[in-house]
Protein backbone atom coordinates (compact mmCIF):
# COMPACT_ATOMS: atom_id res chain seq x y z
CA UNK A 1 0.00 0.00 0.00
CA UNK A 2 0.96 3.45 -0.45
CA UNK A 3 1.93 5.54 2.15
CA UNK A 4 0.05 7.84 4.18
CA UNK A 5 -0.25 11.62 4.56
CA UNK A 6 1.28 12.93 7.96
CA UNK A 7 -0.45 16.14 7.48
CA UNK A 8 -3.77 17.48 7.00
CA UNK A 9 -2.71 19.29 4.32
CA UNK A 10 -1.50 16.67 2.42
CA UNK A 11 -4.08 14.44 3.19
CA UNK A 12 -6.03 17.12 1.48
CA UNK A 13 -3.96 17.73 -1.23
CA UNK A 14 -1.68 14.74 -2.22
CA UNK A 15 0.79 15.95 -4.69
CA UNK A 16 2.93 14.86 -7.32
CA UNK A 17 5.75 15.99 -8.24
CA UNK A 18 7.83 13.57 -10.17
CA UNK A 19 9.99 14.28 -12.91
CA UNK A 20 12.70 11.81 -13.88
CA UNK A 21 13.53 9.39 -11.15
CA UNK A 22 10.78 8.92 -8.40
CA UNK A 23 12.39 7.30 -4.82
CA UNK A 24 12.94 3.89 -5.48
CA UNK A 25 9.56 3.14 -3.38
CA UNK A 26 7.29 5.26 -5.48
CA UNK A 27 4.36 3.35 -6.39
CA UNK A 28 1.34 4.16 -4.55
CA UNK A 29 2.48 7.37 -4.60
CA UNK A 30 1.23 7.56 -7.71
CA UNK A 31 0.59 11.45 -8.51
CA UNK A 32 -2.21 13.06 -7.57
CA UNK A 33 -3.91 16.78 -8.37
CA UNK A 34 -2.03 19.88 -7.88
CA UNK A 35 -4.71 22.75 -8.43
CA UNK A 36 -8.35 23.18 -9.68
CA UNK A 37 -9.57 22.19 -13.14
CA UNK A 38 -8.13 25.10 -15.38
CA UNK A 39 -11.04 27.19 -16.99
CA UNK A 40 -12.45 26.26 -20.35
CA UNK A 41 -12.20 22.23 -19.94
CA UNK A 42 -14.82 20.20 -20.60
CA UNK A 43 -16.95 19.95 -17.33
CA UNK A 44 -16.71 16.76 -15.43
CA UNK A 45 -20.96 15.47 -15.08
CA UNK A 46 -22.37 13.93 -13.40
CA UNK A 47 -20.09 13.53 -10.45
CA UNK A 48 -17.43 17.02 -10.71
CA UNK A 49 -16.28 16.23 -7.28
CA UNK A 50 -16.18 12.34 -7.44
CA UNK A 51 -12.50 11.54 -5.32
CA UNK A 52 -12.45 15.49 -4.63
CA UNK A 53 -9.83 16.80 -2.10
CA UNK A 54 -7.67 15.01 -0.02
CA UNK A 55 -6.10 11.91 -2.41
CA UNK A 56 -4.71 8.93 0.24
CA UNK A 57 -1.24 7.84 -0.40
CA UNK A 58 -0.83 4.50 -1.21
CA UNK A 59 0.83 1.47 0.75
CA UNK A 60 4.25 1.20 0.30
CA UNK A 61 5.08 4.91 -0.85
CA UNK A 62 5.10 8.75 -0.04
CA UNK A 63 3.97 11.49 -1.80
CA UNK A 64 6.95 11.59 -4.66
CA UNK A 65 8.80 14.89 -2.90
CA UNK A 66 8.40 16.82 -0.02
CA UNK A 67 7.67 20.14 -1.97
CA UNK A 68 5.31 18.44 -4.09
CA UNK A 69 3.24 18.26 -0.75
CA UNK A 70 3.87 22.05 -0.41
CA UNK A 71 2.82 23.20 -3.55
CA UNK A 72 -0.57 20.66 -3.53
CA UNK A 73 -1.49 22.15 0.28
CA UNK A 74 -1.16 25.73 -1.08
CA UNK A 75 -3.44 24.56 -3.79
CA UNK A 76 -5.92 23.24 -1.81
CA UNK A 77 -6.41 26.20 0.39
CA UNK A 78 -6.67 28.14 -3.23
CA UNK A 79 -9.30 25.78 -4.81
CA UNK A 80 -10.60 23.99 -1.59
CA UNK A 81 -10.86 20.77 -3.38
CA UNK A 82 -9.54 19.29 -6.06
CA UNK A 83 -11.69 18.37 -9.30
CA UNK A 84 -8.06 17.37 -11.28
CA UNK A 85 -6.21 14.89 -10.19
CA UNK A 86 -3.31 15.64 -12.23
CA UNK A 87 -3.29 19.65 -12.34
CA UNK A 88 -2.05 21.97 -14.32
CA UNK A 89 -4.44 21.71 -17.22
CA UNK A 90 -3.55 18.41 -18.66
CA UNK A 91 -5.63 17.98 -21.61
CA UNK A 92 -5.16 18.50 -24.80
CA UNK A 93 -8.43 19.02 -27.82
CA UNK A 94 -7.17 16.32 -29.69
CA UNK A 95 -8.03 12.58 -29.48
CA UNK A 96 -5.17 10.34 -30.60
CA UNK A 97 -5.74 6.47 -31.85
CA UNK A 98 -5.05 4.11 -29.39
CA UNK A 99 -1.85 1.63 -30.70
CA UNK A 100 -1.19 0.17 -27.68
CA UNK A 101 -1.84 -3.99 -28.29
CA UNK A 102 -5.05 -4.98 -26.12
CA UNK A 103 -6.84 -7.97 -25.34
CA UNK A 104 -10.43 -7.50 -27.70
CA UNK A 105 -11.83 -11.26 -26.42
CA UNK A 106 -14.85 -10.99 -24.40
CA UNK A 107 -14.30 -11.68 -20.54
CA UNK A 108 -17.16 -13.64 -18.76
CA UNK A 109 -16.33 -12.88 -14.72
CA UNK A 110 -19.01 -16.22 -13.89
CA UNK A 111 -20.66 -13.84 -11.27
CA UNK A 112 -23.38 -14.73 -9.44
CA UNK A 113 -27.25 -13.64 -8.99
CA UNK A 114 -28.09 -10.37 -7.36
CA UNK A 115 -30.73 -8.10 -6.94
CA UNK A 116 -31.61 -5.65 -9.92
CA UNK A 117 -29.89 -1.84 -10.24
CA UNK A 118 -31.25 1.29 -11.93
CA UNK A 119 -30.99 0.92 -15.33
CA UNK A 120 -27.46 3.52 -17.34
CA UNK A 121 -27.45 3.46 -21.03
CA UNK A 122 -24.07 3.00 -21.51
CA UNK A 123 -22.29 4.69 -24.50
CA UNK A 124 -22.70 2.62 -28.03
CA UNK A 125 -18.85 3.29 -28.51
CA UNK A 126 -17.68 3.03 -25.14
CA UNK A 127 -15.08 0.56 -26.12
CA UNK A 128 -13.27 2.87 -29.16
CA UNK A 129 -13.74 5.71 -26.28
CA UNK A 130 -11.63 4.21 -23.60
CA UNK A 131 -9.01 3.23 -26.49
CA UNK A 132 -8.79 6.49 -27.77
CA UNK A 133 -8.41 8.04 -24.52
CA UNK A 134 -5.78 5.18 -22.94
CA UNK A 135 -3.85 5.25 -26.19
CA UNK A 136 -2.70 8.66 -26.15
CA UNK A 137 -0.87 8.21 -23.06
CA UNK A 138 2.73 8.24 -24.08
CA UNK A 139 2.56 9.92 -27.46
CA UNK A 140 4.83 12.29 -27.15
CA UNK A 141 6.84 11.38 -23.82
CA UNK A 142 7.61 8.40 -25.14
CA UNK A 143 7.32 4.35 -24.45
CA UNK A 144 7.64 4.95 -20.92
CA UNK A 145 5.00 6.88 -20.22
CA UNK A 146 2.34 4.71 -22.08
CA UNK A 147 -0.22 2.86 -20.22
CA UNK A 148 0.80 -0.99 -19.28
CA UNK A 149 -2.74 -2.50 -17.54
CA UNK A 150 -5.96 -3.34 -17.57
CA UNK A 151 -9.20 -1.48 -16.83
CA UNK A 152 -12.47 -2.55 -16.18
CA UNK A 153 -16.24 -1.34 -16.56
CA UNK A 154 -19.05 -3.31 -14.40
CA UNK A 155 -22.42 -2.87 -15.14
CA UNK A 156 -25.57 -5.03 -13.42
CA UNK A 157 -22.94 -7.47 -12.35
CA UNK A 158 -21.13 -8.40 -15.77
CA UNK A 159 -18.05 -7.34 -16.61
CA UNK A 160 -19.14 -5.62 -19.75
CA UNK A 161 -15.67 -4.13 -20.79
CA UNK A 162 -12.14 -5.54 -20.23
CA UNK A 163 -9.10 -3.79 -21.85
CA UNK A 164 -5.52 -4.71 -21.67
CA UNK A 165 -2.93 -2.64 -23.23
CA UNK A 166 0.52 -2.93 -22.96
CA UNK A 167 3.02 -5.68 -21.33
CA UNK A 168 2.99 -7.82 -18.79
CA UNK A 169 6.56 -8.18 -18.77
CA UNK A 170 8.26 -5.52 -20.72
CA UNK A 171 11.15 -7.92 -21.51
CA UNK A 172 9.05 -9.68 -24.14
CA UNK A 173 5.76 -10.25 -25.51
CA UNK A 174 3.03 -11.03 -22.73
CA UNK A 175 -0.17 -9.24 -23.64
CA UNK A 176 -2.37 -8.20 -20.51
CA UNK A 177 -6.09 -9.34 -19.97
CA UNK A 178 -8.73 -9.90 -17.28
CA UNK A 179 -7.30 -12.53 -15.64
CA UNK A 180 -3.57 -10.82 -15.88
CA UNK A 181 -2.37 -11.05 -12.15
CA UNK A 182 -1.13 -7.89 -10.22
CA UNK A 183 -0.32 -6.22 -6.92
CA UNK A 184 -3.30 -3.79 -5.82
CA UNK A 185 -1.64 -2.23 -3.04
CA UNK A 186 -4.19 -0.30 -0.33
CA UNK A 187 -6.84 -2.23 -2.08
CA UNK A 188 -6.24 -5.15 -0.24
CA UNK A 189 -8.32 -2.88 2.72
CA UNK A 190 -11.45 -3.36 1.25
CA UNK A 191 -10.99 -7.24 1.86
CA UNK A 192 -8.95 -6.92 5.39
CA UNK A 193 -12.41 -4.41 6.75
CA UNK A 194 -14.75 -7.23 5.20
CA UNK A 195 -13.12 -9.99 6.98
CA UNK A 196 -12.93 -8.28 10.37
CA UNK A 197 -16.93 -7.43 10.28
CA UNK A 198 -17.26 -11.15 9.43
CA UNK A 199 -15.75 -11.97 12.54
CA UNK A 200 -17.77 -9.24 14.32
CA UNK A 201 -21.26 -10.29 12.93
CA UNK A 202 -20.29 -13.69 14.28
CA UNK A 203 -20.18 -12.27 17.75
CA UNK A 204 -16.24 -12.63 17.92
CA UNK A 205 -14.81 -9.43 17.73
CA UNK A 206 -16.26 -6.14 19.52
CA UNK A 207 -15.24 -3.21 17.44
CA UNK A 208 -14.93 -0.99 20.54
CA UNK A 209 -13.07 -3.34 22.54
CA UNK A 210 -9.06 -2.65 22.73
CA UNK A 211 -6.80 -3.99 20.25
CA UNK A 212 -4.63 -5.80 23.49
CA UNK A 213 -7.51 -8.05 23.62
CA UNK A 214 -7.34 -9.77 20.37
CA UNK A 215 -3.27 -8.87 20.50
CA UNK A 216 -1.98 -9.74 23.59
CA UNK A 217 1.57 -8.73 23.19
CA UNK A 218 0.82 -4.90 21.68
CA UNK A 219 2.18 -2.49 23.91
CA UNK A 220 -0.11 -0.97 26.84
CA UNK A 221 -1.20 1.85 24.71
CA UNK A 222 -3.21 -1.05 22.56
CA UNK A 223 -5.13 -0.37 25.66
CA UNK A 224 -6.48 2.86 23.91
CA UNK A 225 -6.52 1.87 20.48
CA UNK A 226 -10.02 0.26 19.42
CA UNK A 227 -10.84 -2.35 16.75
CA UNK A 228 -12.60 0.67 15.66
CA UNK A 229 -9.94 2.82 15.57
CA UNK A 230 -8.34 0.84 13.42
CA UNK A 231 -10.52 -0.14 10.49
CA UNK A 232 -11.31 4.21 10.19
CA UNK A 233 -7.69 5.21 10.19
CA UNK A 234 -8.67 7.42 13.43
CA UNK A 235 -6.10 5.26 15.96
CA UNK A 236 -3.44 7.72 15.53
CA UNK A 237 -0.44 5.15 15.20
CA UNK A 238 2.16 5.94 12.07
CA UNK A 239 2.25 4.66 9.48
CA UNK A 240 5.00 2.02 9.53
CA UNK A 241 5.63 2.53 5.42
CA UNK A 242 6.17 6.09 5.76
CA UNK A 243 9.72 4.83 7.89
CA UNK A 244 12.68 5.30 5.98
CA UNK A 245 13.76 1.97 7.22
CA UNK A 246 11.04 0.75 5.47
CA UNK A 247 12.27 1.85 2.51
CA UNK A 248 15.09 -0.95 2.17
CA UNK A 249 15.16 -4.58 2.51
CA UNK A 250 12.24 -7.02 2.98
CA UNK A 251 12.70 -8.83 -0.48
CA UNK A 252 12.53 -12.17 1.91
CA UNK A 253 9.58 -12.94 4.36
CA UNK A 254 9.47 -11.27 7.24
CA UNK A 255 7.91 -11.67 10.32
CA UNK A 256 4.91 -10.07 12.10
CA UNK A 257 7.25 -9.08 15.24
CA UNK A 258 9.66 -7.04 12.53
CA UNK A 259 7.02 -5.49 10.90
CA UNK A 260 5.30 -3.93 14.26
CA UNK A 261 8.64 -3.11 15.55
CA UNK A 262 8.61 -0.27 13.09
CA UNK A 263 5.55 1.00 14.66
CA UNK A 264 4.23 0.07 17.91
CA UNK A 265 6.75 1.68 19.96
CA UNK A 266 6.40 5.30 18.57
CA UNK A 267 4.49 8.19 20.06
CA UNK A 268 0.74 8.26 18.64
CA UNK A 269 -0.36 11.30 16.37
CA UNK A 270 -3.02 11.97 17.74
CA UNK A 271 -5.09 10.34 20.70
CA UNK A 272 -7.20 7.70 19.28
CA UNK A 273 -10.76 9.07 17.76
CA UNK A 274 -9.91 12.88 17.63
CA UNK A 275 -8.48 12.53 14.32
CA UNK A 276 -8.34 11.32 10.85
CA UNK A 277 -5.02 9.89 9.34
CA UNK A 278 -4.68 6.74 6.68
CA UNK A 279 -2.29 4.47 8.46
CA UNK A 280 -1.27 1.02 6.83
CA UNK A 281 0.23 0.33 10.46
CA UNK A 282 -3.91 -0.16 11.47
CA UNK A 283 -4.83 -2.59 8.92
CA UNK A 284 -1.70 -4.70 9.42
CA UNK A 285 -2.84 -5.64 13.02
CA UNK A 286 -6.35 -5.73 11.78
CA UNK A 287 -4.88 -8.68 9.50
CA UNK A 288 -3.03 -10.01 12.86
CA UNK A 289 -6.37 -9.73 14.59
CA UNK A 290 -8.05 -11.95 12.39
CA UNK A 291 -5.13 -14.42 12.74
CA UNK A 292 -5.67 -14.76 16.19
CA UNK A 293 -9.16 -14.76 16.27
CA UNK A 294 -9.76 -17.33 13.51
CA UNK A 295 -7.02 -19.17 14.68
CA UNK A 296 -4.89 -19.81 11.38
CA UNK A 297 -3.12 -17.22 9.12
CA UNK A 298 -5.10 -14.27 7.50
CA UNK A 299 -4.28 -15.37 4.14
CA UNK A 300 -6.07 -18.82 4.77
CA UNK A 301 -8.88 -16.70 6.13
CA UNK A 302 -9.10 -14.34 3.50
CA UNK A 303 -8.97 -17.40 0.86
CA UNK A 304 -11.79 -19.34 2.66
CA UNK A 305 -14.07 -17.02 4.19
CA UNK A 306 -14.51 -13.75 1.98
CA UNK A 307 -12.48 -14.56 -2.06
CA UNK A 308 -14.31 -18.51 -2.17
CA UNK A 309 -17.53 -16.91 -1.15
CA UNK A 310 -17.10 -14.10 -3.98
CA UNK A 311 -15.80 -16.73 -6.75
CA UNK A 312 -12.36 -14.98 -6.09
CA UNK A 313 -10.28 -17.88 -7.26
CA UNK A 314 -6.89 -15.74 -8.89
CA UNK A 315 -6.48 -13.47 -6.00
CA UNK A 316 -4.91 -13.70 -2.74
CA UNK A 317 -1.75 -13.37 -0.24
CA UNK A 318 1.07 -14.85 -1.57
CA UNK A 319 0.41 -15.58 -4.92
CA UNK A 320 2.68 -15.24 -7.53
CA UNK A 321 1.68 -12.35 -10.08
CA UNK A 322 1.71 -12.25 -13.95
CA UNK A 323 2.26 -8.54 -14.65
CA UNK A 324 6.12 -7.05 -13.36
CA UNK A 325 5.82 -4.21 -11.79
CA UNK A 326 8.09 -1.39 -13.59
CA UNK A 327 9.46 2.07 -12.60
CA UNK A 328 11.13 4.54 -14.47
CA UNK A 329 14.48 5.53 -13.95
CA UNK A 330 16.13 9.50 -14.36
CA UNK A 331 16.67 8.77 -18.07
CA UNK A 332 12.82 8.17 -18.09
CA UNK A 333 13.17 4.53 -19.54
CA UNK A 334 11.21 1.71 -17.50
CA UNK A 335 13.09 -0.99 -15.50
CA UNK A 336 11.96 -3.24 -13.24
CA UNK A 337 11.22 -2.43 -9.93
CA UNK A 338 12.69 -3.89 -6.36
CA UNK A 339 10.28 -5.74 -5.15
CA UNK A 340 9.09 -6.36 -1.21
CA UNK A 341 7.57 -9.80 -0.53
CA UNK A 342 4.38 -9.95 0.46
CA UNK A 343 4.36 -10.77 4.47
CA UNK A 344 5.81 -7.26 4.96
CA UNK A 345 2.59 -5.66 3.91
CA UNK A 346 -0.50 -8.27 5.25
CA UNK A 347 -3.57 -6.90 5.47
CA UNK A 348 -2.55 -3.59 4.44
CA UNK A 349 -1.36 -4.16 1.06
CA UNK A 350 -0.27 -8.11 0.33
CA UNK A 351 -2.75 -9.04 -2.16
CA UNK A 352 -2.67 -10.16 -5.73
CA UNK A 353 -5.75 -9.81 -8.06
CA UNK A 354 -7.34 -9.45 -11.47
CA UNK A 355 -9.86 -7.56 -13.63
CA UNK A 356 -12.26 -10.50 -13.65
CA UNK A 357 -12.24 -11.26 -10.20
CA UNK A 358 -12.60 -7.48 -9.11
CA UNK A 359 -15.84 -7.65 -10.77
CA UNK A 360 -16.76 -10.82 -8.76
CA UNK A 361 -15.60 -8.66 -6.07
CA UNK A 362 -17.65 -5.40 -6.51
CA UNK A 363 -20.68 -8.28 -7.39
CA UNK A 364 -19.84 -10.01 -4.00
CA UNK A 365 -20.32 -6.26 -2.01
CA UNK A 366 -23.55 -5.86 -3.90
CA UNK A 367 -25.05 -8.85 -2.93
CA UNK A 368 -25.79 -8.91 0.75
CA UNK A 369 -25.26 -12.32 2.81
CA UNK A 370 -22.58 -13.34 0.35
CA UNK A 371 -19.42 -11.76 2.29
CA UNK A 372 -21.50 -9.84 4.77
CA UNK A 373 -25.22 -8.82 5.67
CA UNK A 374 -26.61 -5.53 4.51
CA UNK A 375 -26.30 -3.86 7.33
CA UNK A 376 -22.43 -4.42 7.38
CA UNK A 377 -22.47 -3.77 3.73
CA UNK A 378 -23.81 -0.43 4.62
CA UNK A 379 -21.46 0.69 7.30
CA UNK A 380 -18.33 -0.28 5.29
CA UNK A 381 -19.75 3.11 3.42
CA UNK A 382 -21.10 5.07 6.11
CA UNK A 383 -18.35 8.19 6.36
CA UNK A 384 -16.71 8.27 9.95
CA UNK A 385 -14.25 10.87 8.96
CA UNK A 386 -12.79 12.77 6.59
CA UNK A 387 -15.00 10.86 3.51
CA UNK A 388 -13.47 7.55 5.24
CA UNK A 389 -15.46 4.72 6.52
CA UNK A 390 -14.67 1.16 6.83
CA UNK A 391 -12.43 -0.19 4.14
CA UNK A 392 -13.80 2.73 1.74
CA UNK A 393 -13.46 6.25 1.10
CA UNK A 394 -17.01 7.63 0.30
CA UNK A 395 -18.11 10.42 -1.57
CA UNK A 396 -21.82 11.69 -1.92
CA UNK A 397 -22.22 13.13 -5.57
CA UNK A 398 -24.43 14.07 -7.97
CA UNK A 399 -27.15 12.71 -5.52
CA UNK A 400 -25.52 8.94 -4.89
CA UNK A 401 -22.95 7.09 -3.07
CA UNK A 402 -19.42 6.09 -4.61
CA UNK A 403 -16.87 4.27 -2.32
CA UNK A 404 -13.97 4.10 -4.11
CA UNK A 405 -10.03 3.41 -2.90
CA UNK A 406 -6.20 3.29 -4.71
CA UNK A 407 -3.86 0.74 -4.31
CA UNK A 408 -0.12 0.82 -5.14
CA UNK A 409 3.12 -0.96 -3.88
CA UNK A 410 5.89 -0.83 -6.10
CA UNK A 411 6.19 -0.67 -9.45
CA UNK A 412 2.34 -1.16 -9.44
CA UNK A 413 -0.98 1.24 -8.91
CA UNK A 414 -4.45 0.49 -8.76
CA UNK A 415 -7.65 1.86 -8.36
CA UNK A 416 -11.54 0.98 -7.74
CA UNK A 417 -14.32 3.41 -7.84
CA UNK A 418 -18.13 1.86 -7.24
CA UNK A 419 -21.09 3.89 -7.81
CA UNK A 420 -23.85 2.24 -5.62
CA UNK A 421 -26.59 4.35 -7.43
CA UNK A 422 -26.20 2.72 -10.92
CA UNK A 423 -24.20 -0.12 -10.47
CA UNK A 424 -21.69 0.72 -12.21
CA UNK A 425 -17.91 0.12 -11.33
CA UNK A 426 -15.15 0.47 -13.01
CA UNK A 427 -11.23 -0.10 -12.13
CA UNK A 428 -7.92 0.31 -13.29
CA UNK A 429 -5.14 -2.31 -12.66
CA UNK A 430 -1.30 -1.15 -13.84
CA UNK A 431 2.03 -2.54 -13.45
CA UNK A 432 3.83 0.66 -13.94
CA UNK A 433 4.14 3.96 -11.91
CA UNK A 434 3.95 6.38 -14.75
CA UNK A 435 0.49 6.63 -15.18
CA UNK A 436 -1.95 7.69 -12.08
CA UNK A 437 -4.63 4.68 -12.03
CA UNK A 438 -6.91 7.33 -10.49
CA UNK A 439 -6.59 9.32 -13.02
CA UNK A 440 -7.88 6.71 -15.43
CA UNK A 441 -10.26 6.02 -13.33
CA UNK A 442 -11.66 8.92 -12.92
CA UNK A 443 -11.71 9.69 -16.47
CA UNK A 444 -12.70 6.21 -17.26
CA UNK A 445 -15.54 6.84 -15.07
CA UNK A 446 -16.86 9.54 -17.16
CA UNK A 447 -16.84 8.10 -20.19
CA UNK A 448 -18.83 5.17 -18.67
CA UNK A 449 -21.22 8.18 -17.62
CA UNK A 450 -21.59 9.99 -20.89
CA UNK A 451 -19.25 12.76 -20.10
CA UNK A 452 -16.15 14.17 -22.11
CA UNK A 453 -12.59 14.14 -21.94
CA UNK A 454 -9.27 14.92 -23.24
CA UNK A 455 -6.45 12.72 -23.34
CA UNK A 456 -3.80 13.89 -21.35
CA UNK A 457 -1.55 16.83 -21.98
CA UNK A 458 1.99 16.14 -23.06
CA UNK A 459 4.13 18.77 -23.82
CA UNK A 460 6.96 19.53 -26.70
CA UNK A 461 10.19 19.60 -26.00
CA UNK A 462 12.87 22.08 -27.58
CA UNK A 463 16.44 21.50 -27.23
CA UNK A 464 18.97 24.00 -25.76
CA UNK A 465 22.54 24.21 -25.61
CA UNK A 466 24.74 23.53 -22.51
CA UNK A 467 25.79 26.79 -22.29
CA UNK A 468 21.80 28.61 -22.50
CA UNK A 469 21.04 25.55 -19.97
CA UNK A 470 23.94 27.53 -17.57
CA UNK A 471 21.74 30.40 -17.54
CA UNK A 472 19.65 28.52 -14.91
CA UNK A 473 21.96 26.63 -12.73
CA UNK A 474 21.61 27.94 -8.98
CA UNK A 475 20.28 27.24 -5.45
CA UNK A 476 16.40 29.16 -4.77
CA UNK A 477 15.08 29.21 -1.89
CA UNK A 478 11.41 29.53 -0.51
CA UNK A 479 10.71 33.19 -0.43
CA UNK A 480 8.81 35.19 2.57
CA UNK A 481 5.59 34.83 1.21
CA UNK A 482 5.40 31.54 -0.23
CA UNK A 483 6.82 30.05 3.17
CA UNK A 484 3.43 31.91 5.02
CA UNK A 485 0.95 30.95 2.85
CA UNK A 486 2.50 27.29 3.64
CA UNK A 487 2.99 27.87 7.26
CA UNK A 488 0.21 25.92 8.96
CA UNK A 489 -0.78 23.89 5.82
CA UNK A 490 2.26 22.00 5.80
CA UNK A 491 4.53 20.66 8.93
CA UNK A 492 7.51 22.38 10.43
CA UNK A 493 9.66 19.20 9.33
CA UNK A 494 8.34 19.17 5.32
CA UNK A 495 8.63 23.08 5.35
CA UNK A 496 12.69 22.62 6.57
CA UNK A 497 13.33 20.05 4.11
CA UNK A 498 12.21 22.25 1.02
CA UNK A 499 13.50 25.03 2.17
CA UNK A 500 15.60 25.32 -0.80
CA UNK A 501 16.25 23.10 -4.47
CA UNK A 502 19.40 23.42 -6.49
CA UNK A 503 19.04 23.77 -10.37
CA UNK A 504 22.19 21.73 -11.80
CA UNK A 505 23.46 21.03 -15.50
CA UNK A 506 24.36 17.87 -16.42
CA UNK A 507 25.47 16.96 -19.72
CA UNK A 508 22.77 18.85 -22.03
CA UNK A 509 20.60 18.01 -19.37
CA UNK A 510 18.89 20.62 -16.75
CA UNK A 511 17.93 18.80 -13.32
CA UNK A 512 16.60 20.06 -10.25
CA UNK A 513 17.37 18.32 -7.07
CA UNK A 514 14.71 18.35 -4.36
CA UNK A 515 16.93 16.97 -1.15
CA UNK A 516 16.37 13.78 0.06
CA UNK A 517 14.23 13.01 -2.81
CA UNK A 518 15.76 12.61 -5.94
CA UNK A 519 16.96 14.78 -9.07
CA UNK A 520 14.41 15.62 -11.47
CA UNK A 521 14.84 15.76 -15.29
CA UNK A 522 13.70 19.23 -16.48
CA UNK A 523 12.38 19.67 -20.34
CA UNK A 524 12.67 22.84 -21.70
CA UNK A 525 9.61 24.55 -23.77
CA UNK A 526 10.73 27.66 -24.66
CA UNK A 527 10.68 31.23 -23.17
CA UNK A 528 12.71 30.51 -19.63
CA UNK A 529 9.75 27.69 -19.34
CA UNK A 530 10.34 23.65 -18.24
CA UNK A 531 8.22 20.89 -17.91
CA UNK A 532 8.35 17.52 -16.26
CA UNK A 533 7.26 14.23 -16.88
CA UNK A 534 4.61 13.21 -14.22
CA UNK A 535 1.34 13.37 -14.05
CA UNK A 536 0.75 16.60 -12.66
CA UNK A 537 2.36 18.73 -15.49
CA UNK A 538 4.20 20.80 -13.11
CA UNK A 539 5.79 23.32 -14.86
CA UNK A 540 9.03 25.57 -13.38
CA UNK A 541 9.28 28.98 -15.09
CA UNK A 542 12.51 30.77 -14.57
CA UNK A 543 12.12 35.00 -14.16
CA UNK A 544 12.61 38.05 -14.86
CA UNK A 545 12.65 37.92 -18.50
CA UNK A 546 15.33 39.02 -20.67
CA UNK A 547 17.35 39.38 -17.19
CA UNK A 548 19.55 37.81 -15.15
CA UNK A 549 17.70 34.90 -13.55
CA UNK A 550 16.58 35.83 -9.83
CA UNK A 551 13.43 33.30 -9.38
CA UNK A 552 12.26 30.39 -9.46
CA UNK A 553 8.14 29.75 -10.21
CA UNK A 554 6.66 26.05 -10.04
CA UNK A 555 3.00 26.54 -11.98
CA UNK A 556 0.87 24.11 -11.33
CA UNK A 557 -2.83 25.16 -12.79
CA UNK A 558 -3.61 28.67 -11.38
CA UNK A 559 -1.08 28.12 -8.39
CA UNK A 560 2.41 29.70 -8.43
CA UNK A 561 4.74 28.88 -5.84
CA UNK A 562 8.14 31.05 -5.87
CA UNK A 563 11.35 30.26 -5.06
CA UNK A 564 14.41 32.95 -4.79
CA UNK A 565 17.78 32.42 -6.34
CA UNK A 566 20.75 32.81 -4.10
CA UNK A 567 24.20 34.12 -5.29
CA UNK A 568 25.58 31.07 -3.70
CA UNK A 569 23.62 29.01 -5.73
CA UNK A 570 24.89 30.93 -9.10
CA UNK A 571 28.29 30.21 -7.94
CA UNK A 572 27.65 26.29 -6.83
CA UNK A 573 25.16 25.55 -9.02
CA UNK A 574 27.05 23.42 -11.16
Amino acid sequence: MHDEPRTDAERRALAAFTAAEPPADFADRVLAALAAEAPGGPERAPFRRFFGLGLPRLAGVAVAGVLAVAVAAVAAAAAGWMPEWTGLSRHVPEIVPAELPRDDSPVSAALPAGPPVPALALPADLAARVDAYVGAFGRSYGDAFKFHGVVGVVKDGELVLTRGYGRADLARESPIDATTKFKIGSLTQTFTAVAVLQLRDRGLVDLDAPVRKYIPDYPAIGDRITVRHLLTHTSGIPSYTDAAVFSVGHARAVSAADVRALFQDLPLEFVPGTDFDLSNSGYFLLGQLVEQVARQPFADYLRTSVLAPAGMKDSGIGLAVDALGHEFDEDEVLVPAAQRHSSAYGGAAGMVSTAADLARWDRALRTPGLVLSQKSLDEMTTVVREEYGMGWFVRQDGGGTIAWHPGGVEGYNATIARFLGDGVTVFVLANTEAVDTRTVAYDLAQIVHGGEVQPPREFDEVRLSAAQLGRYVGTYALTETTHKQLKGLVGEDELSAIEQVRVFRKGDRLWMNVPEHGDKWMHFMGEDRFFFKDPSATIAEFGPPGAPVAHLTLQAGELRFILKRSEKGEQNGI
